[in-house]
């Protein structure tokens, strides 16, 4: 069964100078999550904590676990010589873009003299036709660096607008020591790849020496990761089988049978069936040691592994299931719901799947699950259940329940009274803390016409600066609504100042295949 809400969605849209602009609220006609199928990409499979996981029971605990800390702490260090270098990137892709503004500009008025001297009315006829070839071009750079723009002109209005992170010495552990003199061996360290081999070291020991059920469960996010690449070289290796041959004696895993199966990925050898990838199995079996020793994220992945490739076919798929099970039993509330998703779906259980529900959204307080048992209220025109469950929800920090609440809010319908102060909150909630997009553009539309009460007080103030960054920061994640509006502040001069050629850029470039 698939449930949605029945919210109705009020579009309005007016014209303004070629570029449309729709500063309303987003729709919410459906559930954002299909209640049929709820299920994450297999690729991203589950955030982990940076902390350490204090239940680990490998008998190789101590080792295990400082090995991990390591890994972690390098990762951390390649996330941020990472957003260093994007930001040098970014100031350098905003500079060049408006030296190409200036030369187009230049050229404009240069062609303009021409127009006016009859000596150069061939030339004319020559710079149109460069001026096609420079229009491919210029598009070509322009979708690169059109999300630039938007960025660096919401960060104009802050100081310091643009800030890249200097790195030194201090950034490498003090056990990392390195020969001062040696300036080429630091600026190594300052590599993103210099931490990344770092950190897969660490979690290479972490997991197979010791058997670490998170380093394990980690290893096989990565295997996943190089699954997904046509070709990987045999430098890119996941796993260094010379290295860890050594610890096979003293690894509480099955490590022989890993490093054999490591084998087939520097060889590129398929398993079996020849679509499945030798890093697909890989990963396979760093899960279910991890499962063995007791994790259920190795479990809840290695579900949806399975389950991923199942297709039709029925063994795959049950043991699939026997995977989310085993993470059911060792307490894991996302497996929780994604079997009892699955029961209501199938209809093979629906009193099973509904247990499941309710235990994942009440003992761990699970803002999906609360989401749909809310949701399954709506259809059963329960209002006052719907509003108490969305609002718990809500407060569990679901941020599709976020959204939901502020549209009903909004719109004073479901069983909720109109207040447009904590629509807003609602909205501004699930943008600032989730990346909800449809929240983005829904929180902009309201800050971009501000809430005046029928008595003529202001509920809300007009904030159209703060409505175009939304607007961008939508857009930058994918949302068309979001460009649209961005197009139409640059038209109008909303928010930001008036640059009509601006508006056509973006359009041009961002709203290509879509109707303008």
């Amino acid at each position: 069964i698939a449930i949605r809400c029945r919210l109705a969605a009020v579009v309005r849209h007016h014209t303004l100078r070629q570029a449309r602009t729709r500063h309303n609220l987003c729709s919410y006609a459906t559930a954002s999550q299909s209640l049929d199928v709820h299920r994450q990409n297999i690729f991203l499979c589950r955030n982990f904590s940076q902390s350490l996981d204090q239940s680990d029971t490998s008998p190789y605990k101590t080792g295990g676990a400082e090995s991990y800390k390591l890994a972690l702490e390098a990762l951390q260090n390649a996330a941020n010589a990472k957003q260093s270098l994007e930001e040098q990137l970014l100031r350098e892709q905003y500079e060049a873009m408006e030296r190409q503004r200036q030369k187009t500009s230049q050229r404009k008025n240069s062609n303009q003299l021409k127009d006016k001297d009859p000596r150069l009315q061939r030339l004319n006829a020559i710079d149109a036709a460069d001026d096609g070839e420079r229009n491919i071009k210029d598009r070509a750079a322009g979708v690169a660096v059109v999300r630039t723009i938007v960025k660096q002109t919401r960060q104009s209005s802050r100081p310091n607008n643009v800030k890249v992170e200097k790195w030194d010495s201090k950034t490498v552990r003090d056990d990392d020591a390195h020969d001062s003199n040696n300036t080429q061996s630091v600026g190594k360290k300052l590599d993103e790849d210099y931490y990344q081999k770092e950190a897969l070291q660490f979690l290479e020991e972490a997991a197979l020496r010791y058997g670490h059920a998170l380093a394990l469960v980690r290893l096989g996010n990565e295997a996943l990761e190089l699954a997904k690449k046509s070709s990987v070289s045999a430098d890119e290796s996941l796993i260094n089988t010379d290295r860890c041959t050594d610890w096979i004696d003293e690894s509480p895993i099955n490590l022989s049978q890993i490093l054999a199966q490591s084998s087939k990925t520097i060889d590129n050898e398929k398993d079996g069936d020849e679509s499945i990838s030798p890093y697909i199995s890989l990963a396979h079996l760093l899960y279910e040691e991890a499962g063995k020793a007791g994790s259920a994220e190795a479990w809840y992945n290695l579900g949806h592994l399975l389950w991923d490739r199942s297709g039709d076919d029925e063994a795959t798929i049950m043991k699939a299931m026997e995977a989310f099970n085993k993470a059911v039993d060792l307490g894991d509330s996302d497996a929780m719901y994604f079997v009892g998703a699955q029961y209501l779906s199938q209809q093979e259980d629906d009193e099973a799947g509904y247990q499941l529900l309710v235990r994942a959204a009440h003992e761990y307080n699970h803002g999906p699950a609360l989401h749909h048992l809310a949701l399954l209220s709506l259809q059963g025109e329960d209002k006052d259940e719907f509003c108490g469950l969305l609002t718990t929800a809500a407060e569990a920090g679901n941020p599709d329940s976020l959204f939901l609440q502020g549209y009903c809010f909004y719109h004073g319908e479901d069983g909720y009274e109109v207040d447009m102060k904590a629509a807003l909150d609602n909205f501004l909630a699930a943008a600032e803390n989730f990346e909800h997009v449809e929240a983005m553009v829904s929180a902009g539309a309201i800050l971009h016409q501000g809430v005046i009460s029928p008595q003529g007080s202001v509920i809300i103030e007009r904030d159209q600066r703060r409505a175009f960054e939304l607007y961008q920061q939508a857009g930058e994640l994918g949302s068309t609504e979001g460009w649209r509006n961005v197009v139409a502040c640059y038209a109008m001069g909303e928010g930001v100042k008036k640059d009509i050629d601006m508006a056509k850029h973006i359009a041009k470039t961002m709203l290509k295949d879509t109707d303008r």
